[in-house]
């Protein structure tokens, strides 16, 4: 899917993401933005499909279409970073971090569609799911001491046992 076909899909049934609230909506756009501009914008995109731009129209129309809106293009941006390895991962974080925004860690952690899958089933059954919970123990996503870390640990180590 073209970035954007991705960005700019409006009605999405996010039935089973996180809702995303008012004090979170600033930030998370904020790492929308960054997100387009670093990963996905080319030199022949016009201006007025940037997301943020996408962003100010929908929250014209709809406050609630715009919340719609930006969980989809979030769980896009997770579903594109899941290949990275953990080094672009702790590289983008600092990035983000160093401008005001959530990390990618942090973002995935809450809003990933896959990651809240492995919590869930408890396991790793696939190596893209491998990366991406590697990326968020390694990348900083999680408190540290938190019992999630604990229980990602484990199913990293298993999935690795497993694999070799």
């Amino acid at each position: 899917m073209s970035s954007e076909k991705r960005f700019h899909r409006v009605i999405v049934s996010a039935n089973k993401m996180p809702t995303i609230s008012e004090d979170e909506s600033e930030g998370l756009k904020k790492f929308m933005g960054f997100f387009y501009e670093w990963f996905e914008a080319k030199p022949h995109h016009p201006p007025e499909i940037h997301p943020l731009a996408v962003m100010k129209v929908l929250e014209k129309k709809s406050i609630s279409q715009a919340r719609r809106g930006l969980q989809m293009a979030i769980n896009d941006c997770v579903e594109v970073s899941s290949n990275w390895s953990p080094e672009l991962i702790a590289a983008a974080d600092k990035r983000f971090l160093s401008n005001g925004a959530p990390s990618l860690s942090q973002v995935r952690v809450k809003y990933s569609k896959i990651y809240l899958k492995v919590l869930k089933r408890g396991g790793i059954k696939s190596l893209k799911e491998y990366y991406l919970v590697k990326g968020v123990l390694d990348g900083g996503g999680l408190e540290p001491g938190a019992g999630e870390a604990k229980q990602l640990a484990t199913m990293l180590a298993d999935y690795e046992s497993r694999s070799a």
